[in-house]
C-alpha cells in the first residue's frame, strides 16, 4: 500500500541548507494522508484537562516512552504543567523545561495497522539507508507513531554519533497545526559559536550534546503538514524543538524514526555545553583575574576540552574571543578635532 513512498526517497533531491538533508512535501498521497490525520487514533476530541488526555490516549493504544526532552512520570508531568516551574521542569540546563512523548503500540485501525508494519518493515529501513550511503547490515530501526505534549524541548543539537539516520513526518490533525509553535527548527551555528562543530569534526572520540539557543540561529522550520525531512546526523545537523501550545485541542503528532549503529561509538565520553562555551569562559576568567588574583587550580573540564581543539578551531576562536586593539587617532592639527570614519570600535 505504502511502496511508492520509497520511490518518493529514491528519487529526491538533496538539500544543503543549513545541512545536507532531504524535504518531501506530500509525502503520502492525498487519499492516504486525510485517511490517517482522520483515523481513531490520530485525531482525538478536544479533552477538558490533561488527565483526561492521558486516560483517552492510553485507550486509543498509546504508552508513554522514555525520549530526549521528555520525562516518563505522568504525575511529575502533570502536577509541572500546572505552571510549568522553570525551577522544576528542566531535565537539561540547556531547556527551560520537559514534555512527555506518547508512541502509538497498539493501533486498532486497518491503515495505521499496515501504516505501523510498513515503518517497521526491512524493505523501507533499507532504501533510507541506501539512500544516505549508510550501512544498513550495521544498523538497528526504530520508529513509530508519536504524539508529543506540550513542554515538549530539545534545544539544538546534532544528534549522538551512534545515530545513523533521523527522519520526522508531520501528521498533524488539528487544523491550525502549521500556526502553533511546536515545530521542529533546523538551525546553523552563529559565527561566534561555530568553532563548537569543528570541535566535535576535530574529536571523533567525543560525542555531541546539546547547546543553548542562543549559540544557533533558525534556518527553517518544517511546519507543513504530510512533510518529511530526513538527515544523517553529522557535526553540522543542528535542529531544536520548543513546543509551547495547547494540546488539549490537539497534538503535535509524527512518524518519527532513526537508525542506530548498533556498535560504533557506543558510550563514547561527552562535554557538555558549559564545558565547551569557550568565549564564556575566556571573559569570565579574565574579569575574576581582574578583579580577585587566584592561586593556580587543577585542570577544569574547558580546559581539558581547550587541549584538544584542534588549530583551525583555535585560531577561529581566537577571532570571535580577542579584543580588537584600540585605533589610535592621528594627532590634531587644531584645537577641533571632528569624528573620524573608521575609528568605530564596534563590536568590542
Amino acid at each position: 500500500m505504502f511502496g511508492y513512498l520509497i520511490s518518493k526517497i529514491r528519487e529526491a533531491e538533496f538539500q544543503d541548507v543549513p545541512f545536507r538533508h532531504l524535504i518531501i512535501e506530500n509525502f503520502l498521497s492525498n487519499e492516504h494522508f486525510d485517511a490517517i490525520v482522520s483515523s481513531d487514533e490520530i485525531r482525538v476530541p478536544p479533552q477538558p484537562d490533561d488527565e483526561s488526555l492521558f486516560d483517552d490516549l492510553f485507550s486509543r493504544g498509546y504508552r508513554i516512552i522514555g525520549f530526549p526532552g521528555c520525562i516518563t512520570d505522568k504525575d511529575a508531568y502533570l502536577e509541572w504543567h500546572k505552571s510549568k516551574s522553570a525551577q522544576h521542569g528542566r531535565n537539561n540546563p540547556a531547556c527551560e523545561g520537559f514534555g512527555m512523548t506518547l508512541r502509538l503500540i497498539e493501533p486498532q485501525t486497518p491503515m495505521i495497522q499496515e501504516l505501523k508494519a510498513f515503518l517497521e518493515a526491512e524493505e523501507f529501513n533499507k532504501a533510507l539507508a541506501e539512500k544516505f550511503e549508510l550501512p544498513f547490515e550495521k544498523t538497528h530501526a526504530d520508529n513509530g507513531i508519536q504524539k508529543y505534549l506540550d513542554g515538549y524541548e530539545i534545544s539544538p543539537h546534532p544528534d549522538v554519533r551512534r545515530k545513523a539516520l533521523t527522519y520526522m513526518v508531520n501528521i498533524n490533525p488539528h487544523p491550525n497545526a502549521d500556526q502553533l509553535q511546536h515545530h521542529t527548527h533546523y538551525l546553523k551555528f552563529t559565527d561566534r559559536y561555530n568553532y563548537v562543530k569543528e570541535f566535535w569534526a576535530g574529536n571523533p572520540q567525543i560525542d555531541r550534546c546539546w547547546v543553548p539557543w542562543p549559540w544557533c540561529e533558525t534556518v527553517s522550520e518544517q511546519r507543513s503538514n504530510n512533510s518529511i525531512v530526513i538527515f544523517a546526523p553529522s557535526n553540522d545537523t543542528m535542529h531544536a524543538v520548543k513546543a509551547n501550545y495547547n494540546h488539549l485541542n490537539g497534538q503535535r503528532t509524527q512518524l518519527y524514526g532513526n537508525l542506530w549503529y548498533k556498535e560504533l561509538h557506543h558510550g563514547l565520553p561527552q562535554f557538555q555545553w558549559h564545558e565547551i562555551d569557550l568565549p564564556n569562559t575566556r571573559a569570565q576568567r579574565e574579569a575574576q583575574s581582574a578583579a580577585t588574583p587566584r592561586p593556580k587550580a587543577r585542570p577544569s573540564f574547558v580546559s581539558k576540552a581547550k587541549s584538544i581543539v584542534p588549530p583551525g578551531v583555535k585560531k577561529a576562536l581566537r577571532a570571535v574571543t580577542q579584543p580588537k586593539p584600540p585605533v589610535t587617532p592621528s594627532k590634531p592639527t587644531s584645537t577641533y578635532v571632528a569624528d573620524r570614519p573608521g575609528t568605530s570600535r564596534k563590536g568590542q
